[in-house]
């Protein structure tokens, strides 16, 4: 059964919407708040699965006051779940925020009711998918506890506070490792998946898609991928990072990278069956790791790992030349550094006459089993 809060502080203005409710008689239950410095306690009480949430109020004054909007930030950041703006000026949180598919806005007025029965349809199924999701997440914190604990007490018996930080720092890590498990019914990532979106944490880190500030996110020749190792661009505490310069990776349209590789020069046919083969599956190939696209943030493109730039650290920012723009997830941070290594650090060796060599080897092997196998070599 569907929860539904509503946070009004004229109950005649949502009375109309409550009748039309029982007059349906949806599949649902809801509990009203008259007060909007009660709504945390109230959120916190019922969990309710989708708050209709009014903006304004009227205090003793003709100044309308949009007490709301402490109430919605409230909600997507202690309790989150889909919200619909149900208010007599839903533009000022257009005004505010971006779209989301979690918040509808609907002006109250005549025929406002029925638009919200829509959109709490057009929610329902977000609901469902969050309580899936909060469930897969509640299991994991729940393993993770069970097998953390006992060694964190184990090791401070005599020492609440590390057993508490053990629990916190120890258990993350499990969570985080467990969520990590193989999706059931063989379901797949979505390419975009392995970017962290906003980045995560306050650091830069190995991997982070750094974008040019003033460019457009559209056009791959500003951004670029960090390539030092994350423990030289950490600051905890306010310590300096080991590195005054963050070494990165150039980026360009996949064309371009392509066209710096042993494929540049085959069909289109050809090259769309080899794109899978020997790049999408590797993760990269002959200097460049291809990256997905993220709506609106990231384009489809490619990261350079022979074209390299230094970019001072006091350099990167939200209010500097470069922005963090997505962290990637593990293991895709790892790739990272794999692919660099690969391209970086090989040694140089020279040619040589790999004709003859390939010709030592066939005979060698044909030698080996008789000249039974390998006759196709």
């Amino acid at each position: 059964m569907l929860k539904l809060l509503f946070i009004d502080d004229q109950l005649h203005a949502i009375k109309p919407l409550q009748n039309l409710i029982e007059r349906e008689k949806i599949d649902l239950q809801y509990d009203v708040c008259e007060y909007f410095d009660q709504a945390a306690d109230k959120i916190k009480s019922t969990q309710p699965d989708i708050v209709i949430l009014d903006l304004l109020f009227f205090e003793g004054s003709s100044d309308l006051k949009a007490k709301g909007m402490n109430v919605r930030e409230f909600i997507w950041n202690e309790h989150f779940c889909p919200i619909i703006v149900y208010s007599a000026q839903p533009d000022i949180h257009e005004e505010e925020h971006t779209s989301h598919p979690f918040v509808k806005c609907i002006q109250k007025g005549r025929g406002s009711p029925s638009k919200v029965m829509e959109a709490l349809e057009e929610l329902r199924p977000n609901v469902e998918a969050l309580k899936e999701a909060k469930e897969i997440i509640q299991n994991a914190f729940s393993l993770a506890m069970r097998d953390v604990a006992p060694y964190a007490f184990k090791a401070f018996s005599n020492n609440t506070q590390r057993i508490e930080e053990t629990l916190k720092r120890s258990g993350r890590r499990r969570v985080a490792a467990l969520m990590d498990e193989p999706l059931p019914d063989g379901r797949v990532l979505a390419a975009w998946e392995q970017y962290l979106f906003p980045p995560v944490g306050n650091d830069i880190q190995l991997g982070d898609v750094l974008r040019k500030k003033d460019c457009c996110n559209d056009n791959p020749t500003s951004f670029r991928v960090v390539l030092t190792p994350s423990c030289d661009l950490a600051t905890p505490g306010g310590r300096l990072a080991k590195v005054s310069n963050v070494l990165v990776a150039r980026c360009c349209k996949m064309k371009e990278a392509i066209g710096l590789t042993s494929l540049g020069n085959i069909g289109f046919p050809k090259l769309k069956n080899r794109l899978r083969s020997q790049i999408l599956t590797q993760g990269f190939f002959e200097g460049i790791i291809p990256f997905p696209g993220l709506e609106d943030r990231i384009p489809t493109m490619a990261a350079k790992f022979r074209d390299l730039e230094l970019i001072p650290f006091e350099d990167i920012g939200s209010s500097k030349l470069f922005v963090r723009v997505a962290s990637l997830d593990s293991p895709f941070r790892e790739l990272i550094a794999w692919a660099y290594l690969q391209t970086a650090c090989r040694p140089g060796l020279p040619d040589r006459d790999f004709d003859s060599w390939r010709k030592e080897i066939t005979e060698n092997l044909r030698s080996e089993d008789g000249g039974e196998k390998h006759e196709s070599l």
